[in-house]
């Protein structure tokens, strides 16, 4: 099996809502976050304060791309590794040509949003340097692992399978020098905090709704 997410998951939906309900600042992603987890919140802000971000927007949509993507296919991940051999991938090209045909809003790219790593694998390899290489790669793993059941192959970095307990180790796909490599992404996207906490609701927007 192979199991993977984008680093961005959610931007790709949440901009189609951003004009109608935009995040209104510092405020008003303390309003989503207040309506989406409740008592949890301050906890939620705390692993993703909006200073760290380009904007609020940003932020939240990292905090709903870990919560809602990320770290649930981290857990699927450990399950399936009890039965059979798994490799998680996280997509992380936030250079990647938009390919979903919807305009990108100003202050909020789409970076490596959903579905932005499936263009590398099953359609023309993208002409624009790194991107081209890293596709190269990608569909090197994904064809040897279709013909043998492993992904590995000369040359290229080591895919590390799941484990089903414990860090699951998972293969970052980008681009640069050290763009391939196994990272440990459940500490960096706060698993822990998402693990216990059930995840957003999906809802009819609102300006205090959490989508």
């Amino acid at each position: 099996m192979v199991i993977g997410t984008t680093l961005d998951e959610m931007r790709l939906f949440l901009a189609q809502t951003l004009t109608a309900y935009p995040v209104d600042g510092e405020r008003g992603y303390r309003e989503r976050l207040s309506a989406s987890f409740g008592g949890a919140a301050p906890a939620v802000e705390a692993a993703y304060p909006p200073a760290a971000f380009p904007t609020a927007a940003l932020a939240w949509a990292a905090a709903l791309s870990d919560a809602s993507f990320t770290c649930p296919a981290l857990r699927d991940g450990r399950a399936l590794a009890r039965h059979v051999p798994t490799y998680g991938y996280l997509f992380a090209d936030r250079g990647a040509p938009n390919s979903s045909g919807l305009p990108e809003l100003a202050d909020f790219p789409y970076g490596a949003a959903h579905g932005f790593e499936l263009p590398y694998l099953f359609a023309p390899v993208p002409s624009k340097e790194p991107s081209r290489r890293l596709s190269e790669a990608m569909t090197g793993y994904w064809t040897r692992f279709a013909r043998t059941g492993s992904p590995d192959g000369q040359g290229a970095v080591t895919w590390p399978r799941f484990t089903p307990s414990g860090s699951a180790p998972v293969l970052r796909l980008d681009t640069g020098a050290r763009g391939i490599r196994p990272v440990r992404a459940a500490p960096a996207h706060h698993c822990a905090l998402w693990d216990a906490l059930p995840a957003p609701a999906p809802g009819p927007p609102s300006r205090k709704a959490d989508w």
